[in-house]
This record gives structure tokens, sequence and C-alpha cells, in this order.
């Protein structure tokens, strides 16, 4: 993959993570009625959340231009997204209104398998940037 595309498609997952995360942790309360509505509200909950995506976001994001960053932030982001697409699959049911939740499964484990091929897509380059330069 070439080095512009991989900074387009971890801007896009990046900031769509910093999007959710924003929404949740600003008006908690839209964010459980429009996606989130799994029971009682738990407004602590749903700005722990938000935090949880913010990290993830932010970590793509500075994985943009750190090629060596980019197994490691993907492959984490896939197993947080790949657990919170379980979840989902075990609550299906209880999503209101019930479309939510078959939809917001289908879109986790697809996005959980994107985020997963990428993380395998980011072993195979050969960046130009060198483990030692990490910190820079």
């Amino acid at each position: 993959m070439t080095e512009p595309r991989w900074r387009l498609l971890l801007t896009a997952l990046g900031s769509g993570y910093l999007a959710l995360a924003l929404w949740a942790a600003v008006h908690p309360a839209s964010f459980e009625t429009a996606i989130a509505n799994f029971g009682p509200t738990n407004v602590h909950l749903l700005r722990d959340f938000g935090a949880c995506a913010a990290t993830f976001g932010i970590g793509l994001l500075l994985a943009r231009n750190k090629p060596h960053w980019r197994p490691p932030v993907l492959a984490m982001a896939a197993v947080w997204n790949g657990l919170h697409a379980v979840s989902h699959i075990v609550h299906v049911t209880d999503a209101h209104p019930a479309i939510v939740g078959p939809a917001e499964a289908v879109a986790l484990v697809g996005v959980t398998v994107l985020v997963a091929w990428l993380a395998r897509a980011s072993t195979a380059t050969h960046p130009k940037e060198r483990p030692h330069d990490l910190g820079k």
C-alpha cells in the first residue's frame, strides 16, 4: 500500500474514533439515544467509552506518520474493536430500536476485519523509518 493511502486510511479511522469519542463525552444522552441504547443510562460508562475511543483515535492519527507504530496500534485497535463486537453480538437483542443491535454488530465486525487486515498489512510494508527512530 502506498504511503499516501496509509495516511488517508489512518486519518479516516482515527477521525472516526475521535468523532465517536467527542459525541459520547460531550452529549452522552444523544449518543445513547442514537447508538448506545442498551438499557439504563450510565453517563459515566458512556464517557469511559469516549475516553477509550479517543485513545485509539489519537493512536491511529499518530501512526499516520510513524510506520513502525502502525502494527501495534492497529493490532490493539483490532483487539478492542473485536471484543467490543463480541459484546454487541451477545447483547444484539437488547438495543432500542431493535435494528440498532444487528446493525452495530455487523458494523463492528466489519471494522474489526478491516483494522485486523490493516494491522497485518502494516507488518508487510518496508518503511524508511528505522525502529530506533520511534521517539523522534
